[in-house]
């Protein structure tokens, strides 16, 4: 079998297996370029030794390491399929390890920067109310761009004070609600007409879902009126994660409404706290508590 007709079943494959269409789509773009990369040959011709020039091509053409690590992640996950489907007799994901990718630092808002950005909603108007009720569940709730997307109003229990969304890998989890975004919730369905049960919450124009491009936009807007240069609609998910610890949550219990499956990303806003570590030792220092006593 050549390579685009295995990409193809590979593609449909992945639908089958509930696959979130965002996912799908990433697919499809990351194997697309090692398409371009090696041509339509046959599975059987794909070998370790391709998929490392593969590597150090997409390292010369100057992609970032982190999405480096994505176009190799894909490929893996790819030719492990290719390999149980009978279509390469080589494991070659055993061998082609992920690169490591370089750590950027993660600079969470500022208390200022917050306010600045929340100031710059007029609450008067349908769009002003719906982005605004954006903005707090990601920073209040940490939900992801796609989460927001796909937020049915059946899955919102304002009065109780959770929602449930749809996670990477098609998940759902519980994803609690504060007052203030609860407030700006009731205030966005208090302006938009009537929406259906099970359809996407958050809507434009003639009640059409919104979409990826939608908030991308939003937060351009956003980056220049509120004067946040780095402003991102992932930010407010790290400033969140980051503010959630500094308040006394524990890691535990923020893996689990970020919807992360393992305690590794979690960790890495840990690191984002030395100064409050620093302030609060004297709490916890053992020779310090021992001459106290």
């Amino acid at each position: 079998m050549n390579l685009q007709s295995a990409i193809e079943e590979f593609l449909i494959d992945q639908q089958v297996r509930g696959n979130s269409p965002k996912t799908v789509q990433n697919y499809t773009q990351t194997l697309g370029r090692f398409t371009a990369f090696s041509g339509n040959i046959p599975t059987c011709e794909i070998t370790h030794a391709l998929c490392k020039r593969y590597s150090l091509h997409l390292r010369s053409s100057g992609v970032s390491s982190s999405t480096m690590q994505t176009y190799i992640r894909s490929l893996r996950t790819f030719l492990t399929w290719c390999y149980h489907e009978g279509y390469n007799a080589e494991d070659i994901p055993q061998k082609f390890r992920i690169p490591k990718a370089q750590r950027k630092t993660i600079d969470p808002l500022t208390d200022d920067e917050i306010k600045r950005l929340f100031a710059c909603f007029n609450l008067r108007t349908l769009t002003g109310a719906r982005n605004y009720a954006i903005a707090a569940l990601m920073l209040d709730s940490g939900l992801r761009l796609n989460e927001v997307i796909t937020l049915e109003l059946g899955n919102l229990h304002i009065a109780e004070g959770y929602a449930i969304v749809n996670g990477k890998g098609n998940k759902q989890r519980i994803v609690p609600l504060g007052l203030n975004t609860k407030r700006a919730l009731i205030r966005y369905l208090g302006r938009v007409p009537s929406i259906e049960h099970k359809t996407p919450l958050f809507v434009k124009g003639t009640l059409y879902p919104i979409n990826y491009e939608t908030i991308k936009q939003v937060f351009r807007k956003l980056k220049t009126k509120a004067d946040i240069p780095r402003l991102h609609a992932h930010l407010l998910r790290h400033s969140f994660a980051t503010r959630y610890l500094q308040h006394g949550g524990d890691i535990y219990s923020l893996q689990q409404i970020l919807g992360h499956t393992g305690l590794e990303m979690v960790k890495r806003y840990v690191h984002l706290l030395p100064q409050q570590t620093i302030s609060s030792f004297p709490k916890f220092s053992p020779l310090d508590n021992l001459m106290r006593k």
